[in-house]
């Protein structure tokens, strides 16, 4: 079994109000670790809090864990309020990309974020491009509308073994996009599913 160089760390939040439904990713990161051909490695924890969340944001922003070049956040979200993170039950509730940029530093160059959540791309190019600039990130992946939770992970599955095939740069991505909407273009248009790469004019390096 051939281990992928590339690496998921995974964030995920409560999904419903009843603490009596078990729902999680975990089964999504647990098929794509088993895949014969790459299998990929992940790390996955739970967050229940803003103060979590930031503190895994920054472990993951870390040198030591570049080997993890994935972050895959799995919460609720919405085109205003970015991720539903913790109690939203509080005054500023909600985490958007200006406020996810500074948790996560600005030295992400080769590395990528999936926002695993409804509606959270569904903003102007011009703050995803901020917030890639920002970072050094070459690319981040999402919906621009609510998704299907069920329908949307299993595309997630199918998104993982794509962009895990090629080098983490921006003409990697380019292919790696190419191949998403050629092979699996249905699916795309149906979650109104967006990957915007960094523009090379901005790039911290390809």
């Amino acid at each position: 079994m051939k281990t992928s160089k590339h690496a998921i760390f995974c964030l995920e939040g409560d999904w419903w109000n009843d603490m009596n439904r078990g729902s999680t990713v975990r089964p999504i990161l647990e098929l794509v670790n088993q895949a014969p051909d790459q299998n990929i490695n992940y790390i996955h924890r739970d967050v229940g809090t803003v103060e979590e969340f930031e503190f895994y944001c920054r472990k993951w922003s870390q040198r030591r864990m570049s080997r993890y070049d994935i972050l895959y956040l799995a919460f609720h979200g919405s085109r205003d309020r970015g991720l539903h993170v913790g109690d939203q039950r509080r005054k500023n509730k909600g985490t958007t990309l200006e406020m996810l940029a500074p948790m996560l530093g600005t030295s992400l160059k080769g590395r990528i974020v999936h926002f695993g959540s409804c509606g959270t791309l569904r903003v102007d190019r011009r703050r995803l491009q901020k917030f890639l600039r920002e970072t050094g990130l070459v690319a981040m992946t999402g919906y621009r509308e609510d998704v299907d939770w069920l329908f949307s992970a299993s595309f997630e599955v199918l998104l993982f073994d794509v962009l895990t095939r090629y080098p983490f740069t921006i003409r990697g991505m380019k292919q790696a996009r190419d191949e998403l909407f050629h092979n699996h273009g249905a699916m795309c248009r149906r979650l109104d599913f967006r990957m915007e790469i960094r523009d090379r004019r901005v790039s911290v390096g390809t």
